[in-house]
C-alpha cells in the first residue's frame, strides 16, 4: 500500500513536518496493517493485552451500532488492558465488515487525505488522490477517506481519520470507524451508522 507524504497534525493544520509524517506512519507509529479489513487499525498501547470479549470490560465510552447488530448480528468485540478496544460486524460470509475502535489517543489527521492504490500482488499499482469525504456521526461532522482499493482478499476500505465524542454521560472517548464494502456510496452510509 501507497501513502503520500504529507505534513500533518493533530488539529489538521499542517504543522508537523513530512520527515516526522513519514516515519510515523511508515514505522508503524500510526497504523498498523489489518488483514481481515483491508484498512489500518489503531495500535493499541506498548503492553496492553486481550483482557475480554465483552464491552463491560472496555474502559470508555463504548461507541456501537444498533443498525449493524440488528443487520448482521452481534459484533466480535475484544477488549485490551489499556481501555480500548475493537468491535467488528461481519454481513455473513461477505467480505463486508464494519469496525469501530475505541482508541486511547488521537492520531494526527493530515492535510489532504492519503493516496490510496489497489493491492497489485506485490506489482507497483496507480495511487489516487482524493478529497475529503463527510459523514454526519451523531450531528459531528467527520472527515473520512478511502484507505484503500481492496484486493482479491477483501473489498476496499473507508474510514474516519481519529474523532472524539462526548458520550451522555459526559465521558470523552476517541474513535475511528473503518468500512470494508464494494461501494463508496454504502461505506459512506455505514459511517454514520453508529450511536451509544
Amino acid at each position: 500500500m501507497r501513502l503520500a507524504v504529507q505534513g500533518a497534525s493533530a488539529d489538521g493544520g499542517g504543522d508537523m513536518s513530512a520527515l516526522r509524517f513519514l516515519s510515523l506512519v511508515v514505522a508503524g507509529g500510526i497504523f498498523a496493517f489489518s488483514p481481515t479489513a483491508g484498512a489500518r487499525a489503531p495500535r493499541k498501547s506498548p503492553g496492553a493485552v486481550e483482557i475480554g470479549t465483552d464491552v463491560s470490560a472496555v474502559k470508555m465510552p463504548v461507541l456501537r451500532s444498533a443498525y449493524f447488530e440488528k443487520q448482521w448480528g452481534k459484533p466480535d468485540v475484544v477488549a485490551y488492558s489499556d481501555g480500548s478496544y475493537r468491535m467488528r460486524f461481519r454481513q455473513g460470509t461477505t467480505l463486508n465488515y464494519f469496525f469501530i475502535y475505541g482508541c486511547t489517543s488521537a492520531q494526527p489527521v493530515p492535510k489532504t487525505p492519503p493516496e490510496w492504490s489497489a493491492d497489485g500482488a506485490g506489482e507497483a499499482m496507480p495511487s489516487h488522490k482524493q478529497e475529503w469525504q463527510m459523514a454526519k456521526i451523531l450531528g459531528k461532522a467527520v472527515k473520512w477517506y478511502q484507505a484503500d482499493g481492496g484486493s482479491g482478499a477483501d473489498f476496499p476500505s473507508y474510514q474516519t481519520v481519529d474523532f472524539s465524542m462526548t458520550a451522555p454521560d459526559g465521558r470523552v472517548g476517541i474513535y475511528r470507524i473503518i468500512a470494508s464494502s464494494t461501494s463508496k456510496k454504502s461505506a459512506g452510509d455505514w459511517i454514520a451508522r453508529v450511536n451509544w
